[in-house]
């Protein structure tokens, strides 16, 4: 705004509203456009959104996986002989159709967004771990109860 004396009149933010206009800051504020058309701010609740998404599905194949797991315990405790060895049962469970399918949808998520990645490694291995040890222990707390009989 010009006064009578010709001088610029400072707003409250430091800048006339014509400058604020032209550094976006004044009502008709401009976003920068980031990644595909969209904002940061939208950018960063799509990502937020299919974390979550990725999430669930990881939780999916956990339960799946668990599931399977348990069923093959039972045949370890009902006839330990049957059942080689933990790793057989691993790449069994890992053929499984159903994890197929999970994997499957995790891996294009992965890869729309590389920056999970390390989430999905990481979660995969803990419990890639946690049913080994599983199966270890019941295959041989089987092994030691059929020798005691």
């Amino acid at each position: 705004m010009v006064c009578k004396t010709g001088e610029i009149k400072i707003s409250a933010f430091g800048l006339s509203p014509e400058k604020q206009l032209a550094r976006g800051k004044g009502k008709f504020m401009r976003t920068v456009v980031f990644n595909q058309g969209f904002n940061r701010v939208e950018h960063h609740q799509i990502v937020c959104l299919e974390r979550a998404k990725l999430n669930r599905l990881l939780d999916e194949e956990r339960r799946i996986i668990e599931t399977l797991a348990s069923a093959i315990k039972r045949q370890i405790e009902a006839a330990p002989k049957l059942i080689a060895d933990v790793q057989t049962a691993w790449k069994d469970i890992q053929n499984h159709s159903l994890v197929k399918a999970v994997r499957e949808r995790i891996n294009l998520l992965t890869d729309a967004y590389p920056q999970f990645l390390n989430q999905v490694e990481t979660a995969r291995q803990r419990l890639k771990k946690r049913i080994l040890d599983w199966l270890e222990i019941a295959k041989s707390t089987a092994r030691t109860a059929t020798a005691c009989r």
